[in-house]
Order: structure tokens, then C-alpha cells, then sequence
């Protein structure tokens, strides 16, 4: 039963360690309150209340006590929503779905979230569980990801003379300035530059502009995929100023 002191939230299972003989730590990603991390007391000899239901991706709604800056929650119970059993089972989606946790932890800290970064994990997961293309959804959740947390790269006007972007001209982005330079422009800004094919330019300009549940409705061509990936992933790596650990898995599980 649910006391004064604590509440309920939906969440999403980011990550989960042992704590002692029986506890859990437990780090989700809340609805409402972004990053949480708790502690579910007794939960590795848990026969009813935890039992299955804290492996990672894992869609949950939980009990918890009410959120305090660096402080465990104490998690009370767990009520499975939707375990993403094909995230686990599947490597491509394994892979990429764990891309996209480390992404999540690398831009929130704890009781730190935004009302559109949750709905948009829940749509990756699904997307992944209900079998549709890994690297497609990989590329349109970082895209949408980059703007909700504030560094969405300029793709609409050239960053150096600030004039529209025409999809008959060559472009390239600068992922330091993080922004599209024209080819007349080209060059004159900070390096290194990453072409981008109209195609390509195209496409994840429309994502911008697409509401989460037509999102699937856009198409990346074999070239622009790989365009795609690795723009987003230099962009990624430039603006956390470190390596995305989990990508090398993914580029290795893309090789075969």
C-alpha cells in the first residue's frame, strides 16, 4: 500500500547491481522525474515483488519514496509493464539498444530528465522489440535525442554565412561548430568537417519535423545509413568529449 511519502512512477531499467547478499541498486529512467536510482531491499530472494522484473530495458511501474538530490530512493515494488524481451534476446537490437541506454546516461544526471526523453526511449525500445530495423531507429532516436537535451545540430542554415539551406547545393557539418556549412563556406571554420549528401541532409531534417508516431514513415538509403551513423556518432563523441564505449560493439556486430 502506498504511503505519504512515496509514489509511483512509469520507468525504464537502465542498469542493475548486486548491493550485499540480497539487495539491488537499481538506476531507471522516470516519466516524470528523469534518472533515478534506488535501492530494492531483498530483491535477489524476492518470490513476488521483484522477481523477473529488474532486468535491464525493462518497462516497469514502480513504487518508490519521494526523489531527493543524491540520495537512494527506496524502491517498494515493481510492476512489469513490458520486459523488451527481444532487446536481450536479439544481438542487433542488444547492441543498439544499449547505445542508446549509454547515450541516456551520459546526458542526464540523477532526478534530471525532460518530459520528451522518455517518451522518445519508450518509442526506441518498442520500435526495436516490435522488430523494426536497428540502425534506422538508432539514427532517428539520436537525432530527436541531440534536441531534446539542448545540442541539436544546425541543419536547416549554413553556420558560417547564416543563409537557407538549398538541397540542390553540397553541405557539410562541422562537429565542432555543430552546424551545416555551404560550399562556399567549406573550410573556413574550425575542423575536422563530415560531408553530408543531399539525401542524407534531407532526411534528418524531416525528423525534426515528424511526430514520434510517423517517424518509421522515413527511409535511409544503404549510403545514407552510413552517412547517418557516422556524422551522428562523431557528433556524439565531440560533444561528450569522450568515446561511446558501447558503439564498438556495434560496428562489430554490423560487420557480420
Amino acid at each position: 500500500m502506498k504511503s505519504k511519502q512515496q509514489v509511483e512512477s512509469a520507468a525504464i531499467v537502465l542498469e542493475c547491481r548486486d548491493h550485499g547478499e540480497s539487495d539491488l541498486i537499481v538506476t531507471f529512467f522516470c516519466e516524470h522525474h528523469g534518472r533515478l536510482t534506488g535501492i530494492a531491499k531483498g530483491a535477489k530472494r524476492s518470490k513476488k515483488r521483484f522477481v523477473n522484473k529488474l532486468e535491464i530495458f525493462s518497462s516497469l511501474r514502480i513504487l518508490h519514496s519521494t526523489p531527493q538530490n543524491n540520495r537512494l530512493v527506496f524502491i517498494a515494488e515493481a510492476d512489469l509493464l513490458n520486459g523488451f524481451l527481444t532487446l536481450r534476446e536479439n544481438i542487433s537490437c542488444y547492441t543498439t539498444a544499449n547505445v542508446i541506454r549509454e547515450f541516456i546516461l551520459l546526458a542526464t544526471k540523477e532526478i534530471e530528465g525532460d518530459d520528451e526523453l522518455y517518451p522518445l526511449l519508450i518509442w526506441a525500445y518498442h520500435s526495436l522489440n516490435t522488430g523494426h530495423a536497428s540502425l534506422p531507429v538508432l539514427i532517428l532516436f539520436l537525432i530527436r535525442f541531440y534536441a531534446i537535451i539542448g545540442y541539436g545540430p544546425q541543419l536547416e542554415i549554413c553556420h558560417q554565412c547564416r543563409q537557407q539551406i538549398h538541397m540542390d547545393r553540397s553541405y557539410s557539418f562541422n562537429i565542432s561548430t555543430g552546424g551545416i556549412h555551404c560550399n562556399r563556406c567549406d573550410g573556413t571554420g574550425a575542423k575536422p568537417q563530415i560531408q553530408l549528401s543531399k539525401g542524407t541532409l534531407k532526411t534528418l531534417t524531416a525528423v525534426l519535423n515528424q511526430p514520434l508516431n510517423r517517424l518509421h514513415r522515413l527511409q535511409f538509403s544503404e549510403t545514407s545509413q552510413k552517412e547517418a551513423l557516422f556524422f551522428l556518432h562523431s557528433y556524439g563523441r565531440q560533444l561528450f568529449q569522450r568515446e561511446i564505449i558501447s558503439w564498438a560493439f556495434l560496428v562489430d556486430e554490423r560487420k557480420h
